[in-house]
């Protein structure tokens, strides 16, 4: 399975969270092999991971690889080919060919948005770009559940019928700094990867 995490707009977390999601989903699949590919220009990911290594740590289950257009043109077969509890996870860019090629590979396209309208705004024109009939849900991350901010943001989705995961990530100094580690305490991402086993399992059925 092919699971992308894409927004038009940069700075919503797509690579925290593409990491904490990898992170979670070897913890509750230990036996699991769960590729990054890490197809935004910044190489966010990929420099996460090469910090992760010059610590002297090793990742069990997790490959962080840099992705190309023919990286992700071959993603499918790789997928075809995978264990029943392996995935693919896709840090895309916020625009470009390698966005649209990276949503249209993708058996489920997750969207991070934190609660501010001109991030929402964003999520959906990334939904409205999505190939027709592609799952996808936001996630809401950074968010602060008692403020209106949060509050408008889950009843503007809701109202315009957006799918949403139902767990939100918070904001967190510790997921914040998390960049070059592997992530121990997950947090909300642990819930996000429940909702989204549940998600896949449907798709296969």
């Amino acid at each position: 399975m092919i699971v992308t995490l894409a927004n038009a707009k940069g700075g919503v977390a797509k690579t925290t969270s593409a990491m904490f999601l990898a992170a979670a989903w070897v913890r509750r699949y230990p036996t699991a092999q769960v590729t990054v590919l890490d197809a935004d220009p910044q190489s966010s990911a990929s420099l996460w991971a090469d910090l992760i290594v010059e610590q002297g740590e090793q990742w069990r289950g997790v490959d962080v690889q840099a992705a190309n257009l023919s990286t992700l043109r071959r993603a499918r077969t790789q997928a075809a080919s995978q264990g029943a509890r392996d995935i693919v996870i896709v840090d895309a860019p916020p625009q470009g060919a390698l966005l649209a090629q990276s949503m249209s590979v993708a058996d489920f396209v997750m969207i991070p948005t934190s609660d501010t309208p001109l991030d929402v705004q964003q999520a959906w024109a990334t939904a409205s770009a999505l190939p027709a009939g592609t799952p996808y849900a936001v996630l809401l991350v950074r968010a602060e559940p008692h403020t209106r901010a949060y509050r408008a943001t889950v009843q503007a989705l809701d109202e315009q019928h957006t799918p949403r995961f139902d767990t939100t990530v918070l904001k967190r100094q510790e997921i914040k700094q998390a960049m070059g580690h592997i992530p121990q305490k997950l947090y909300e991402y642990t819930g996000v990867v429940g909702e989204l086993v549940g998600v896949l399992d449907q798709l296969h059925q």
